[in-house]
Formats: C-alpha cells, sequence, structure tokens
C-alpha cells in the first residue's frame, strides 16, 4: 500500500488528523483516523478526497459509519472503483422503453453486450433501435433517458368500397384540331351497359395489422367499417353480395351505395312529327336532328349527333349536342349538370354546372360554375353570358353587332331570382300607390257626404286588398334582404378573353361594372381592390 500523501489542518498546524492511502491494485482509497482528541468530520474527509481528483466513487456511507464509531488507526475502505451502472425502464402501457447511463468511476464501462442482456432479462424483444443504445454509450450520455424500443403502431384496416366498372365521370371537353376545328364526335355522355354486364364489385374492409408492444404483446388493430353495398333499379347483387350486375341494357349510375341503370331511349332517326315530343325517365340519345317547335325530357342525359332547332331540351344532368343549336329566339336548354354544343345561336342555355360551346351568337348562356367558348372560332358576339367563377372565351364582342354582356361572381339563378323578386316587389308597389289613390279619392267622397252602398263596398275591398299587397311587399323585401345578404361571391371570378375583346362589351364582376370603350388582345378581367383590372393573357392558364 502506498502513501500518496497526508491532509494537514491548514487553519491549525495541527498534528494530522487522517492518512489517504491508495492501492491502485485493488482499485481502492483507504483513509486512516490518527489517534487524536478531535475526529475530523464527513466532509473534511470527502474534500480532501475530491480535491486529489480520485477516479473513484467516495463511499460517504461507510467514511460516516467509521466516524461514528472512532475508529482510530485502523485503515477503511472510504472510495473504490465502480463499474458504470445503467437502467432500462418500460412504460407501464409497455409502448416504451427507455436507458439511462450512469457515470463509472475507475470502473468498467458498459458495453451493448451488457445492454442487450439486460433486454433479454426484461423481456424486452421488439421494437428495439440498438443505435440509439450504441450512440448513447460512445457519447456518454449521463442520466437521461434514452428511448431505445418503441412499441410497433397498430396499422387501421381500410373501409370497404365500392369499386365502379363503368366511368362516373365523363370528360366535357370535346376535342380541338388543327384550322380551329373541332371534333364532337368524341364527346360521349352517356355510358351504356348491356345486360349481364358486371358494373361494380364490393372491396372488402380490411382487419388491419396488428401492433406490438416492447415486450412483444399484440396491440390489436381497429378493422374497417363494412358498408351495406345494394341495388338499385334493373341491377343484381351476387349472392355473396359482392358483385352488381345489370338486369337489362341501359345507362348505370352510382347513387350514395347503390348502382342502378337507367334504359337509355335510343332515337334512330330525327325528332319530327314521327315520334312528336320526348319525356323519358333515363337517358335520350338522338342520332340525327330535333326540328323546330318539340321537346326532349330526360331525368339523365340527352344526347343529340345533329341540330337542334328552336325547341326546348331539359335534362337532368348533362346536355350534348354534336351539332349545334338555332334557336330562332325560342329555343330553351336546360341542363342540371353540363352543357356542350358547337355553337349556338339565338337561344337560352343553363347549366348548373359547366357549360362548353364553340361559338355564342345572340343567345343567354347561364352556368353555376363557368362557361368555356374557346374551341374553334370561340365567338361571343351580342350575347349575354353569366357564370359564378369563370368566362372564357377567344373573341368577346363584335365592331357591328350590339353589346355583349360578361358577368361573373355570383351564382347566376340566385342573381336571377334576386331581379325577378325586385321586379315582383316593384309592380306591388306600384299597385298599391294606385289602390291608395282609389281609397284617397273614396274617403274625400265621404268627408262631402255618405258613399252609396256600392261604393262602401268598394272601399272595403281597396282596404283589404291593400293589406294584403303591404304584407306581399314586406316578405318579397324581407326575401330580398335576405338573399343580398347571402349571396356567396366566388374566390376569383375572371373573364379571359385568348383573342380580341372589341369595344361595347360589357363586363360585370360581382357588383363592378367595366365598360370596354376599346380593344383589348389577350386579355384577362379581375378583381382587385374594389376595381376592375385588365391584364394580359397568359395561355399557359
Amino acid at each position: 500500500m502506498t502513501s500518496l500523501s497526508e491532509h494537514h489542518d491548514a487553519d491549525t498546524d495541527r498534528p494530522d488528523l487522517f492518512t489517504i492511502e491508495v492501492n491502485e491494485e485493488e482499485g481502492a482509497v483507504f483513509v486512516t483516523i490518527h489517534g487524536a482528541a478531535e475526529h475530523p468530520s464527513l466532509q473534511q474527509i470527502v474534500s480532501a478526497l475530491e480535491h486529489r481528483n480520485l477516479p473513484y466513487w467516495i463511499d460517504e456511507g461507510t467514511i460516516a459509519r467509521e466516524l461514528s464509531r472512532k475508529t482510530t488507526g485502523q485503515p477503511f475502505r472510504a472510495a473504490f472503483a465502480k463499474d458504470q451502472e445503467f437502467e432500462i425502464k418500460v412504460d407501464a402501457a409497455e409502448r416504451v422503453a427507455t436507458l439511462v447511463l450512469k457515470k463509472a468511476y475507475g470502473g468498467r464501462e458498459a458495453t451493448m453486450v451488457d445492454v442487450q442482456l439486460r433486454l433479454n432479462e426484461m423481456g424486452i424483444v421488439s421494437g428495439i433501435d440498438l443505435d440509439r443504445a450504441v450512440l448513447a454509450l460512445s457519447e456518454k450520455t449521463y442520466d437521461r433517458p434514452i428511448v431505445i424500443a418503441r412499441a410497433t403502431d397498430p396499422v387501421p384496416g381500410t373501409d370497404a368500397a365500392i369499386d365502379c366498372l363503368f366511368p362516373l365521370q365523363l370528360t366535357m371537353h370535346p376535342k380541338e384540331l388543327e384550322n380551329s376545328r373541332v371534333d364532337f364526335r368524341e364527346l360521349t355522355l352517356i355510358c351504356a351497359v348491356a345486360q349481364g354486364d358486371v358494373l361494380a364489385r364490393k372491396i372488402p374492409a380490411t382487419r388491419g395489422t396488428p401492433g406490438m408492444t416492447v415486450t412483444g404483446k399484440e396491440i390489436p388493430a381497429k378493422p374497417g367499417k363494412d358498408i351495406a353495398f345494394t341495388t338499385g333499379r334493373n341491377t343484381i347483387i351476387s349472392p355473396d353480395g359482392t358483385e352488381v350486375t345489370a338486369a337489362m341494357a341501359g345507362q348505370p349510375f352510382l347513387k350514395g351505395r347503390s348502382v342502378f341503370v337507367e334504359p337509355v331511349y335510343n332515337i334512330k332517326g330525327d325528332i319530327n312529327y314521327s315520334v312528336g315530343n320526348v319525356d323519358f325517365k333515363g337517358s335520350v340519345k338522338i342520332d340525327g336532328n330535333v326540328v323546330s317547335g318539340f321537346s326532349i325530357k330526360a331525368t339523365e342525359s340527352i344526347e343529340v349527333n345533329g341540330v337542334v332547332e328552336d325547341c326546348s331540351l331539359e335534362a337532368g344532368m348533362d346536355i350534348s349536342i354534336k351539332g349545334g343549336v338555332l334557336g330562332a329566339d325560342r329555343g330553351t336548354m336546360k341542363a342540371g349538370r353540363d352543357f356542350s354544343a358547337l355553337f349556338v345561336e339565338n337561344c337560352y342555355v343553363e347549366a348548373g354546372r359547366n357549360i362548353v360551346v364553340g361559338d355564342a351568337l345572340n343567345s343567354e348562356l347561364s352556368a353555376g360554375d363557368s362557361i368555356d367558348v374557346v374551341l374553334g372560332t370561340g365567338r361571343v358576339i351580342g350575347s349575354k353570358l353569366s357564370a359564378q367563377n369563370l368566362a372564357s372565351v377567344n373573341t368577346l364582342g363584335s365592331p357591328i353587332a350590339g353589346r355583349t354582356q360578361v358577368s361573373v361572381g355570383f351564382e347566376p339563378k340566385t342573381v336571377a331570382l334576386l331581379k325577378e323578386l325586385k321586379e315582383t316587389a316593384w309592380k306591388t308597389e306600384h299597385t298599391i300607390e294606385e289602390i291608395e289613390k282609389h281609397i284617397s279619392t273614396l274617403e274625400e267622397m265621404s268627408s262631402t257626404g255618405s258613399l252609396s252602398e256600392e261604393k262602401e263596398r268598394l272601399y272595403g275591398r281597396l282596404l283589404a286588398t291593400a293589406d294584403e299587397l303591404g304584407h306581399q311587399l314586406q316578405e318579397h323585401r324581407d326575401r330580398i334582404e335576405m338573399i343580398e345578404s347571402t349571396m356567396t361571391k366566388a374566390a376569383q371570378p375572371t373573364v379571359k378573353v385568348r383573342g380580341t375583346c372589341y369595344p361595347n362589351v360589357r363586363i360585370r364582376i360581382g357588383a363592378l361594372v367595366f365598360d370596354c370603350t376599346t380593344e383589348y388582345h389577350s386579355a384577362v378581367f379581375y378583381e382587385e381592390q374594389g376595381r376592375i383590372k385588365v391584364n394580359v393573357f397568359d395561355n399557359k392558364t
């Protein structure tokens, strides 16, 4: 045993109180307390050991015990080499395991073999990240919990779904050819199936993949939700409830979780006196033309391969006219969803969603979303266009035609309803004014003498009528106020002109009005900071 140093009381030059000796072979430090009248304190011995920067763990418990025993002249182990310790903890749910390293004091450093053995002892077998443990050991990350294992989360199952084998949406955009020509033959809005065709299949829900805790226990996965796959009109479901087939030829649709087939009324020639008006629950396909004066109604779609004259067409979904419309100021086309035609002339067109045409001449077009007059020449002349979001044309107006108007920003049906209500309110107000004049006349006559029995009855009827009309007028005004307060303006209403926008064109965006007094070329009109602005139209947009 080698004596390294002795500790002396610096304050009093008194004899030595204790001696510190290091035994490197044993990896320990021994302290001998001299037989002095006064024993050293615990703090004096600990401070002396710390002052020497010894690489050993100071055993304050042993030192305190020997001091209490008044041990003198007998060396005792006050510090010794201590191997590195570590602790692995698992949370209550067994989803995370953490490693906390403790500092070594002159002893052996912990290794990955030690960590792996401890993991095995604790039954931690899943989601182990050994790289994080290696990093903690190499960087000597002490007294800080390091996550070295995580549970594998379960993967929830997928919900059951319906895989339709027919197109749910058909394109509304005809193919544009060279030399400003348009091929409307490729625009097919009626998808027909034959009897026995498979229309849809049910994709079953999956159970999901279970997870696993760090100790290898299974964590159940949430299974996907099943759905009730049902048949609609004119369809048959397989015995196992996974496949739907057509019970008849027609046009398939998916509504909710039901597949059904509506019949398609296919007319080989023209709609004329030999056929008459058509009112059909399903879709109507006409190979020829629709001549003047006839009407077609379909709960689904209408497709015409030829030309439509001054007729009335009304479809619950789409209308496709591959020739065009010659409305003669009497033709009306109303589509619940989309409308397309090679051209429209002197007619009214209304679509719940989009309108796509080649030319619009002296017509009124109203669309719930957008109007595209950009195929072929794409001219809009002497017409009124109304769309909520976008109106896009090639040529807007003409140097010789009457005023052309384009409105975007509000849903056209709401605007039309508001206009109708205001006109009705004005007429009611005017009628009340006329009645009040008659009432005043009768009251003047009554003040100068009694009224005849007939005029008394008239006076009573006029008062009652005025009161009733007053209530109606107030209802109209309340409804007008309600609509105006709830009208939703489009986020970015825009008018785009690829070619020329001529003077005598009026553009409305929301409540703003812009009258074109000069020609614009490749222009886009939009609202900014309460004004309508004009910018260069980028064909890429």
